[in-house]
């Protein structure tokens, strides 16, 4: 749907594939299969919307791991706003680039400004892609009656005027709300309920984070292997001292969400031995990492996984998360589900 230009050679943020939702309900069973072919991991799988899916996959040895997103949906909608472009409108008078096909530029040209909208992060990069895109359409009349409202963010974008478009954002956020809810009558809105109900329901149950114990310096960890767990972790927590049973029911929380969690646990952190202690109690503790052959006395009942550098300390992070991808498909319950054998 969009930054297609480089692909698949190269892939500067994850892939949003527009799909029908005949497919949709059975992209479990083709991811598995499809990472299964190419000799890859699924690390995450993410259902974050209606009939919108996420799964990160990891592929390569060691030091050569790489990270892929890929994102699919049925119709273009963002969080309060459950229905924008469906998909038939999405994928018509599409181009063929290469081996796929991308949206015609008046279809783009509105996806992209809406999740502008939606993300708040307009910049002088997405103005010149809005004006790129309205080079390239030659009907004046394009822009469809019920997104009318947008013409004056649209022409603002295609001057480059970042801070105008950017001052008439939450008016026109407002607008976008209004008209999702409006392109939905009162049955389909009360199936969206439910199915969000649902989907809240299944993100508590499969967890999507990871707490482990580092039983080791905090420099054994370096930068470039944080960052790379990016891709993989919304957030990232450090714990060195005490917590209280609040901020344990956070922490379970922050595990259903993406969220990697490290307690400092070595030698230099007393507090945080004792709190990975009570951790393993509650049962909250998915792994302990050290980096050298002697377990430390906090891990007896624990077993633990030595690492020698940052590709060792990735392979552990996606060892486990992987488990728990696999654990998640093949628990089922979710729109995505039909095609898992």
């Amino acid at each position: 749907m969009n930054n297609y230009e480089d692909l698949p050679q190269i892939i500067p943020s994850d892939i949003d594939f527009s799909i029908p939702p005949e497919l949709f309900r059975r992209l479990d069973g083709f991811i598995f299969d499809f990472a299964e072919a190419k000799g890859a991991e699924i690390v995450q799988k993410l259902w974050h919307g209606n009939m919108k899916c996420a799964y990160i996959l990891a592929t390569g040895p060691g030091r050569a791991r790489e990270f892929v997103q890929l994102d699919f949906f049925t119709a273009f909608s963002t969080k309060g706003c459950p229905s924008l472009i469906p998909h038939e409108d999405l994928v018509a008078d599409r181009k063929r680039l290469r081996n796929f096909y991308v949206p015609r530029p008046e279809v783009e040209l509105l996806f992209t400004a809406m999740r502008r909208l939606f993300k708040n992060d307009w910049s002088a990069r997405h103005c010149a892609r809005i004006s790129e895109l309205s080079e390239r359409i030659r009907d004046t009349g394009w822009l469809p009656d019920r997104y009318a409202w947008m013409k004056p963010t649209l022409e603002a974008a295609i001057r480059g005027e970042v801070e105008r478009v950017a001052e008439r954002r939450p008016q026109d956020w407002a607008r976008l709300r209004s008209t999702a809810v409006s392109n939905l009558l009162l049955p389909e809105r009360v199936a969206h309920i439910w199915v969000q109900t649902k989907r809240i329901f299944v993100r508590l149950r499969d967890e999507t984070g990871q707490l482990l114990v580092l039983a080791a310096p905090r420099e054994s960890i370096g930068t470039s292997a944080l960052e790379t767990l990016e891709l993989v972790f919304h957030r990232r927590l450090f714990l060195e001292g005490r917590a209280s049973l609040l901020s344990f029911a956070k922490l379970a929380l922050l595990k259903r969400r993406k969220g990697l969690i490290i307690v400092m646990a070595g030698p230099d952190h007393p507090e945080g031995q004792a709190l990975a202690k009570r951790l393993r109690r509650f049962g909250l503790l998915d792994q302990m990492l050290f980096s050298d052959n002697k377990l430390h006395p906090l891990d007896r009942g624990m077993a633990g996984t030595a690492f020698a550098d940052d590709s060792g300390f990735i392979d552990a992070i996606v060892r486990v998360q992987a488990a728990k991808a696999a654990r998640a498909i093949a628990r089922g319950g979710t729109q995505t589900s039909e095609g898992l054998s």
